[in-house]
């Protein structure tokens, strides 16, 4: 497949803000159904091809944004790579080329799923821990994929990662190859991307050399891979710092924290992976994508392995309950356990699965329930048996020891269930007046120099604490990189979860700037009001002046 980036003469009809209203038909084929998404570069459609009925996700650059030379370079890289590699769980790109307005498009394959960063943002971790080697697996395979056919992602992290849903487990695209880079394995039509000594890329997720002039190599992203598995399975990243460049320098000058020294108990071939692909020598990193993919393999049958041997540890199956449901199904097939007389197969891995739950191991104290429900029904007996015994039967053995005998001209009368004494009565204390508690002393004020903090929902922190959880840290980084980049949309969504942050002026300041960015000024007069920030000033003025108010 070739995108040569032609412009098409046909015209379209585009709204005030540039944007297609449904039903308008793009270059001929592609019927605009809904807008998925906006952001600083442009806006993303669901569409629909007019002749054979596939729905499509198409990607429009801001006219801006199509008249940059880097950026029309960067959206053609993307266009060819995809189509170049064409793995399953790299995003498919169909078709690619530019508006009569100048905008460039890219029509990609529609993704019913939500990218790994919300995940994360809404769960802070990936469970259980075999579900995150299940996902890097299927990255690993894609990016392996491309580094045979001589191509380096270079910004692999979170939001590049789609989770799509589906009947038989949960598929991985990976998305967004625009700065990729070709290692040399493939020379016709290399072009150089970026200029000399620019960062491309994410810091957190580059390798401390991705900083120099050292050209791209597959441990690019397998570094990244080793932070995004870090994070998936502890919540948070392995590094943190100020700014970018403080961050690679600590990334260049110390070892990575070891996984478990955040989340005890992980496998140790698991712990020793992550280790590997976070060496600062990019020479210790596991080679390429398809190295790590091996390994994942391996810790993925382990786990399978030790889950048949507790599955086994728990006895036969009850009748009525199917002997596959207490087992977990991973996304490779069932390991024979070795004996004397076979050995383990090699097969190949399946599509990924949920794992069914395991069954519980039966309770330490069952024993002693059994006997306390033999006394039980033993002192039920003895009960039922003196109430039904005659007058002239004699007591039991253990009755005739305790039981006082009875005066000659009194006739034997049964012994009654309880023979103890009824208590005596107790008189009631006397009364008491109440005591009045003391009265309460004013709260003195605070000292000089210091801040209470404030204790309900309307103090400078509108969620309390909350806004330090690893939740809403990742939160606040994804809507720094969200500003950095233009992403305006997914700025104003996050600034809106007020409990992230450290106060309520800081959230609508955020929010004030991606509602300008976004066109709507009168929700930027309205969530700027009051503030006292000179450049939320210089926002508010600008809205209004555009509100023409």
């Amino acid at each position: 497949m070739s995108f040569d980036l032609a412009i098409d003469t046909e015209p379209e009809a585009a709204g005030p803000e540039g944007d297609f209203p449904p039903g308008t038909i793009l270059v001929g084929r592609y019927q605009v159904l809904q807008v998925l998404g906006r952001g600083g570069m442009g806006s993303v459609y669901l569409a629909e091809h007019v002749e054979v009925g596939r729905k499509v996700a198409i990607k429009v650059l801001l006219p801006q944004w199509s008249q940059t030379d880097s950026i029309v370079r960067r959206f053609r890289a993307e266009a060819r790579t995809a189509s170049t590699i064409g793995h399953p769980n790299i995003v498919q790109v169909f078709d690619a080329g530019a508006l009569p307005d100048r905008r460039l498009f890219l029509v990609m394959e529609h993704l019913a799923g939500r990218d790994l960063e919300a995940e994360l943002i809404e769960s802070t971790s990936v469970e259980p821990p075999r579900r995150a080697c299940n996902i890097m697996r299927q990255i690993a395979l894609a990016l392996g994929a491309g580094h045979r056919a001589g191509i380096v992602h270079r910004d692999l992290k979170p939001s590049n990662i789609m989770l799509v849903p589906q009947l038989d487990g949960e598929a991985v695209k990976v998305l967004d190859f625009g700065i990729a880079a070709n290692t040399g394995l493939i020379v016709a039509g290399a072009e150089r991307i970026t200029s000399p000594g620019s960062l491309m890329g994410t810091p957190e997720y580059m390798a401390p050399e991705q900083a120099t002039n050292m050209p791209a190599r597959p441990t690019f992203d397998v570094y990244a891979m080793g932070v995004m598995l870090f994070e998936m399975l502890t919540g948070d990243i392995p590094f943190s710092a100020s700014n970018a460049f403080e961050l690679l320098a600590f990334k260049l000058n110390r070892p990575a924290p070891s996984v478990d020294t955040r989340r005890p108990g992980l496998p140790p071939a698991l712990v020793k992976l992550i280790a590997d692909c976070l060496a600062t020598d990019s020479a210790e990193r596991p080679p390429d994508g398809d190295a790590v993919a091996a390994r994942l393999d391996a810790i993925l049958q382990d786990m399978r392995r030790e889950s048949l041997i507790l599955a086994n540890k728990l006895g036969p199956t009850p009748a009525g309950e199917a002997s596959e449901s207490r087992l977990p199904r991973l996304d490779v097939p069932a390991p024979v356990i070795p004996t004397p007389s076979t050995s383990m197969p090699s097969a190949s891995p399946s599509p990924a699965a949920t794992l069914a739950p395991l069954r519980r191991p039966q309770p330490r104290y069952r024993a002693a329930t059994q006997v306390l429900a033999l006394l039980t029904v033993l002192g039920l007996v003895t009960v039922v048996w003196l109430l039904l015994r005659g007058p002239d039967s004699p007591p039991p053995q253990e009755l005739a020891a305790v039981t006082p005998p009875a005066p000659a001209p009194v006739e034997p009368v049964p012994v009654p269930k309880d023979i103890s004494p009824p208590p005596p009565a107790v008189e009631p204390p006397p009364t008491q007046p109440p005591v009045e508690p003391p009265p309460l002393e004013p709260t003195p004020p605070p000292p000089e120099g210091t801040s209470a903090r404030p204790t309900t929902k309307t103090g400078s922190r509108p969620g309390g604490d909350a806004y330090l959880s690893p939740r809403c840290q990742r939160l606040r980084t994804s809507a720094e990189e969200a500003r950095r980049t233009q992403r305006w949309a997914i700025l104003r969504d996050y600034s809106r979860q007020r409990e992230c942050w450290a106060s309520t002026a800081e959230a609508r300041k955020l929010e004030t700037k991606a509602l300008m960015e976004l066109g709507d000024f009168t929700g930027c007069m309205s969530v700027g009001k009051g503030l006292k920030d000179q450049e939320a000033q210089g926002w508010l003025k600008l809205c209004q002046k555009r509100v023409g108010g």
